[in-house]
This record gives structure tokens, C-alpha cells and sequence, in this order.
């Protein structure tokens, strides 16, 4: 089945409003093995909105809108689509009723505009909204499946899992083909490197495999598609492939699906009851925030120091002076001091730090922007790694981040191998 996505609405092509609806629906339905072959977005305007409409129905097998449901004018996506499919308007009074109610609940008087909401294409099956006052409706009409839903995603999102998602289920039958997808993700190697060591399996017969940089990782997608009968084959080759990208890559494979890398790391530290602290430079605090998204980091994360400045990695830190002196803020040397600096003064069983240049300014030719160390300090020894990030200031930070929380993970890794932490 090719599916295509029409979300409606002036300030969506203003840049005033994200169109997160198109990312949330094209999810699910590819999911359901439903392939959507266009994204299009058009304003609030009559012609336009017909045209694109004619064209949906023209080249796919199911049209989902959003937007357009209003009490106001310019929403038309109903009275549109019934144009389009040469069918009659008609009142769902279920709708109206629900509608009036609605109003009533807030002790405010309907106004007469709202009444257009409960009209709908006849032959039309109502999607009730119990959020707001806009149903949907899904309408089947030559081999054609059209399903309309309200603009606003608190809206848009409960209508479609619990009213559309079982109607589309039903279309598509049980025998349907189905997407399996499956992410892996990586740190500590670029897309290009990556493509080299996994370019084999880009081309396996049975599934299809993606690479997706994101600003601090990357993921590698992996989908194979099947029925639900053949589900156990399906999944065989979705497993297979994942271990021979964990053997080739290692520990690079940080996660899967919906694991983060803090999670994580959170999960470790929790699991062998450690505790860590943190002494940030460049990152600026953003180390200690990303430690504290994860619940219940109160059991592993004791705090930290944000010490941006020479004199506060001296005073609150004891970085040596000398040692500032002789090598700069970003060195190994005041990497490795400001983490035992913290470790010791906190009472943690692991601290990290991180000092670098962000940018845009501030590099040089001995230390160039995105030049950073992150040090670690355990009870056991005190290193630091060197890294050389490349993108905006932001992106540097990020990167940073984490580089930072999985150098906890790989010491972590380590330990429980027996390997020397920080060697080489």
C-alpha cells in the first residue's frame, strides 16, 4: 500500500509551526509495512488544497490529512475532500451532540460556526476526538482509503492510535506485509568508516540497512519485511545481522531502539552502586544535565563544578598553577588534575572532566577548535583521552558529552574484563 501525508495549514509553511504530525504518522504506518512515498504541506487555500488533493488520490492507495477541521472559513479539508471523490456533505448528529457537549462541560455557549465540524463526506466513518471539538473521519471510496484528522498533535496522535490505527489494520488484513525495524547505536566512528566496515551488508537480500548520522552518534536502521506468519524468519535475519555488526564493531555498539547512551550508563553505575561527579570547562554543565535526565540519577551522581574560568580550576578544583602554566587549560595534564580534583573532593568512585575549545573562536594552530580532553579518575588511576570534534559549537559540546559518558561505559567494560583503564 503507498500512502501519502497532505498536512494543511498556513503557519506550518511560515516556519510558525512545526509539522511534527508528518514525522509521528509516517512512524506508524511504516510500521505496518505501509510505505509512504510524500510528504506535502499546503496553506490555507482552496485551489491549492483541491490540487494537491487531486493528486494524492491519483497516486496513492491511502491519503492521510492533518489540519483543516476548524469552525472557521478557511477549513476546508473536509468539504474538499468530498469535492474531490464527487461526494455529498451530510450532518452526523452523534458529532454535533458530542460537540454541544463539549461547550456545555465549559459553561460556554456553542457558537453557531462550530456546527460546520459535525459535517462530514457521506459514507464517512467518524474518528470521535474527546480532546477538542474536531472528529476525523476515515472514508473507503474506489479502492481508495482517505483518513482525516485534526491539526494539533494532542489531537491528532490519541485519534489515530485508538480509532484509525484498528481501522487500517483492518484494510491491510493480517496477511499484509509487515515492516520490522531494528536500530543499532554507535559512538566513536564516522559514517564513511562505518559504510567501509558494513558495506556488505548494505546489500543483503533479505533485509535493508541505512546509516543515519546524528549530531552525536550514529545509528544504523535495519528493516526486513515479512507477514505475520513468517515473522520467526523475519526476526532470524534481523538477529543474525545485528551480531555480525556487534562483532565487527565492538563495543562502538553502545544501544539499541529506544536505549540512550545515559540510560545506560546510568544503569551500570547503578547496577555496581558507583558513584560519579563531574568538573566541566567547555561543556559548561551540560555533562551534569545530561546525568540528571536519567531517573533516579540521585543514586549514582553526586554533582559538579562548572569551572570555566583559570582561577575557579584553582581554587575549587586545586589544579596546580603550574600545570596551567606550562600547558593551558586544554591539556591532558588539567584534564586529568580537574577530574581527581573532583573525585576527591566530592568522595566519588569516578569523576570526569572536560576542557577544549568549542569555538568559533579561541583555536590555534598547536590547539585548533574542537580540540578537547576529557579526563577520568577512578581510585585505581587518573588519564585522559584527547579528541579533535569537528562542526559548530554546539555540535562540539554534544560531542563531548558524549565522548564523556561513554568513556564511563567503556571504563566500566573494561573493568569487568580485567583490562588496564586508560592504557594506550
Amino acid at each position: 500500500m503507498k500512502a501519502e501525508i497532505v498536512a494543511t495549514g498556513t503557519e506550518l509553511l511560515l516556519g510558525e509551526t512545526l509539522n511534527t504530525s508528518a514525522h509521528y504518522l509516517t512512524g506508524k504506518l511504516s510500521s505496518l509495512g505501509i510505505e509512504v512515498d510524500y510528504h506535502t504541506t499546503v496553506g490555507d487555500n482552496s485551489l491549492r488544497l483541491e490540487q494537491v488533493l487531486r493528486q494524492a488520490m491519483d497516486r496513492s492507495d491511502l491519503l492521510v490529512t492533518t489540519g483543516g477541521l476548524g469552525p472557521t472559513a478557511d477549513d476546508l479539508t473536509k468539504e474538499l475532500v468530498a469535492k474531490v471523490l464527487n461526494l455529498q456533505m451530510e450532518l452526523d448528529q452523534r458529532s454535533l451532540n458530542n460537540i454541544k457537549e463539549f461547550f456545555g462541560r465549559r459553561k460556554a455557549p456553542m457558537p453557531s460556526s462550530n456546527e460546520k465540524q459535525a459535517y462530514f463526506p457521506k459514507g464517512s466513518k467518524i474518528l470521535p476526538n474527546p480532546i477538542g471539538t474536531a472528529p476525523g473521519a476515515i472514508i473507503e471510496n474506489g479502492g481508495k482509503t482517505v483518513i482525516i484528522l485534526p491539526g494539533p498533535p494532542f489531537e491528532m496522535q490519541p485519534m489515530f492510535e485508538n480509532y484509525a490505527l484498528p481501522e487500517i489494520q483492518r484494510i491491510i488484513g493480517p496477511n499484509s506485509e509487515r515492516m520490522n525495524e531494528r536500530v543499532l547505536k554507535v559512538f566513536g566512528i564516522g559514517e564513511s568508516a562505518l559504510e567501509e566496515v558494513l558495506g556488505d551488508l548494505m546489500h543483503l537480500p533479505d533485509l535493508s540497512m541505512a546509516l543515519l548520522a546524528k549530531r552525536a552518534e550514529m545509528h544504523i536502521r535495519l528493516v526486513a519485511r515479512g507477514t505475520v506468519a513468517a515473522s520467526e524468519k523475519v526476526l532470524d535475519a534481523l538477529d543474525k545481522t545485528e551480531t555480525e555488526i556487534k562483532r565487527r564493531l565492538g563495543d562502538k555498539v553502545f544501544g539499541r531502539d529506544q536505549e540512550t547512551m545515559i540510560g545506560i550508563v546510568g544503569q551500570i553505575l547503578k547496577e555496581n552502586h558507583l558513584t560519579v561527579s563531574t568538573a566541566e570547562s567547555c561543556t559548561g554543565g551540560l555533562l551534569g544535565a545530561a546525568l540528571t535526565q536519567e531517573p533516579g540519577s540521585s543514586e549514582f551522581y553526586l554533582g559538579g563544578v562548572v569551572s570555566y574560568s583559570n582561577s575557579l580550576k584553582q581554587q575549587l578544583l586545586g589544579v596546580n598553577e603550574k600545570t596551567l602554566g606550562l600547558f593551558g587549560a586544554v591539556s591532558e595534564e588539567v584534564a586529568k588534575e580537574m577530574a581527581e580534583g573532583i573525585r576527591t573532593r566530592s568522595g566519588s568512585d569516578f569523576a570526569v572532566s572536560t576542557t577544549g575549545i568549542a569555538g568559533p573562536g579561541g583555536g590555534s594552530d598547536l590547539k585548533p577548535v574542537g580540540l578537547v580532553y576529557i579526563g577520568f579518575a577512578s581510585t585505581e588511576k587518573v588519564y585522559a583521552q584527547k579528541f579533535q570534534f569537528y562542526g559548530e559549537r554546539e555540535s562540539v559540546r554534544q560531542l563531548t558529552v558524549q565522548a564523556a559518558l561513554n568513556g564511563i561505559r567503556q571504563y566500566m567494560l573494561n573493568k569487568e574484563r580485567g583490562l588496564h583503564i586508560g592504557d594506550g
